[in-house]
């Protein structure tokens, strides 16, 4: 990403999943990188009950204060927590030289074929779910990927390094649950695959 330009991201999830947490340890972590004059991270809710789509989004500004509060209709990253919520209106928002990053076991290339992506779409999959099964780290049996997603993210946008979102997600979760949850990051960052 360049470095001039502003970051828009949108994240879809399933309500329950951390969707919001995520876009406001984004836009902190954004902010400490001192990259960032000016960050958002506010949510967008239909049927507020666990399980239902959601959505949350996180702006990113290097050059002035952000006054727009709308919705993002197409940003340069999309973050996609959940295969089921993701369809062809959702994948075609990208903007064309975008990043499009998602929890799941399948190769990048399966993205590509399915939604007909643009070949300046930068794709960065990894099966987080697994990975927060595997490390015990689930809420009533389901997995918590909202934390180790942010490795995939932090491939896609170099100004989220580990270190600024080890930083955030200490201070928000405690030190025992952040380093867990920090570890989760550095292994998702390991396990994902670009396309």
């Amino acid at each position: 990403m360049s470095e001039t330009e502003n970051i828009e991201i949108t994240i879809h999830g399933r309500g329950g999943m951390g969707v919001v947490t995520c876009a406001e340890i984004i836009a902190e972590a954004a902010y400490l990188s001192g990259n960032f004059v000016d960050v958002h991270a506010y949510p967008s809710f239909g049927a507020e009950r666990r399980g239902a789509p959601v959505q949350a989004y996180a702006k990113l500004s290097r050059t002035g204060t952000i006054w727009d509060r709308a919705q993002i209709e197409n940003p340069n990253v999309l973050i996609i927590f959940d295969e089921t919520v993701l369809n062809q209106e959702i994948a075609f928002s990208l903007r064309q030289e975008g990043f499009f990053i998602i929890n799941s076991e399948k190769d990048p290339e399966f993205f590509v074929k399915l939604f007909d992506l643009s070949s300046d779409t930068k794709i960065v999959a990894a099966d987080i779910s697994k990975l927060a099964i595997e490390k015990d780290l689930t809420i009533e049996g389901n997995p918590v990927i909202n934390t180790p997603i942010l490795g995939l993210l932090s491939k896609a946008i170099p100004d989220l390094n580990l270190n600024n979102l080890k930083t955030v997600v200490v201070k928000r979760m405690g030190e025992k649950i952040g380093k867990l949850n920090y570890e989760l990051i550095e292994q998702g960052y390991n396990l994902a695959k670009i396309l």
